[in-house]
């Protein structure tokens, strides 16, 4: 029923702007279009969040503002021009991540939650991430030559750029996962922390560390493959460990046990299974990935550029207090 209500509501937006303004009220106005001041405000509330949980600073008003004009002006050329991001491209987009993360759909959602995001939001974030990228393509794919072959040259020889082609350091990893109830006391959360440091023990005494997972663990589809996670970097580690976790377990050799790490609903004990360091592309190596790179800093430039043109020719109007 809410999805109903939500569709009807979008339908009068569309058919009826001065309707909206009466239930929302206008925070902008861009050309024939709206941004109405829910909009604002749940926009400046996440970034708000954001900041909370990066420590970064609060962003003004007028960039939150900002980067809404700039979605509604990519909406308004992609429909334009025919580009369009497919429900099901966006399901894929999602099931990826809730794959990348070990998580069921429910957890993930759960997860979101608790950031005070939305599935729907998540979805639409992207679906403004996705236009953005098609509609850059389709700005560059008009210009010849964005990238030379001396500008990769000389990008390779400026000694700043080298980690930006070289290729990062990989842990392989096996766990243990002992979980800990939402609803636990706190006698039973010292039991359980307990229980986990002696098994922790008995892995890095040099137990069998596969022996372990069969006995120990709460994940018994772990078990059938040894408990085996796979390859990481450490920033794809740090999409499941805080950056203290992934930094332990990058300073820790191959076949070592990392104390246990709260984390997700419990316990987790990874243990270093393989570990490759970082390596420096040759230029024929990376003449490929700097070239792309290349590429998106220009198309971003040009995109840029654009931007700054579309703000000149359509009238924008601010109808709330940006201060």
């Amino acid at each position: 029923m809410r999805k109903v209500i939500l569709l009807l509501s979008l339908f009068l937006l569309v058919l009826n702007p001065v309707y909206s303004e009466i239930i929302n009220g206008i925070a902008c106005k861009v050309g024939s279009s709206i941004i109405t001041i829910q909009d604002f405000e749940t926009a400046y509330e996440q970034e708000k969040l954001r900041s909370l949980f990066t420590g970064t600073p609060v962003p003004e008003k007028k960039s939150v503002m900002n980067a809404l004009i700039d979605n509604l002006l990519i909406k308004m050329e992609s429909e334009k021009k025919g580009i369009v991001v497919t429900e099901e491209e966006l399901d894929g987009i999602v099931d990826n991540m809730i794959t990348q993360n070990n998580l069921t759909r429910e957890e993930f959602v759960k997860e979101l939650e608790n950031e005070n995001l939305s599935l729907e939001v998540l979805k639409e974030n992207y679906r403004n991430d996705v236009l953005r990228m098609r509609l850059i393509s389709q700005i560059i794919s008009q210009r010849v030559n964005i990238v030379t072959d001396e500008e990769v040259k000389i990008f390779y020889d400026v000694p700043e750029n080298k980690k930006l082609f070289t290729t990062p350091g990989i842990v392989e990893l096996s766990r243990i996962f002992i979980p800990v109830p939402g609803d636990v006391s706190y006698k039973e959360a010292k039991e359980i922390k307990s229980h986990a440091t002696a098994i922790y023990e008995q892995a890095s005494q040099g137990a069998d560390f596969r022996e372990l997972i069969r006995t120990y663990s709460d994940t018994p589809e772990s078990a059938d493959k040894g408990g085996f996670q796979g390859s990481f970097t450490k920033e794809q580690l740090l999409t499941i460990l805080s950056p203290e976790g992934a930094a332990l377990i990058f300073s820790l050799d191959m076949g070592d046990v990392a104390s246990p790490m709260m984390s997700m609903g419990g316990y987790y004990i990874y243990k270093i299974e393989n570990k490759q360091g970082e390596k420096v592309l040759s230029y024929e190596e990376a003449y490929g990935s700097i070239t792309s790179y290349l590429q998106k800093e220009n198309g971003e430039k040009i995109f840029r550029e654009w931007l700054v043109e579309k703000k000149q020719v359509v009238s924008i109007q601010y109808m709330i207090e940006m201060e």
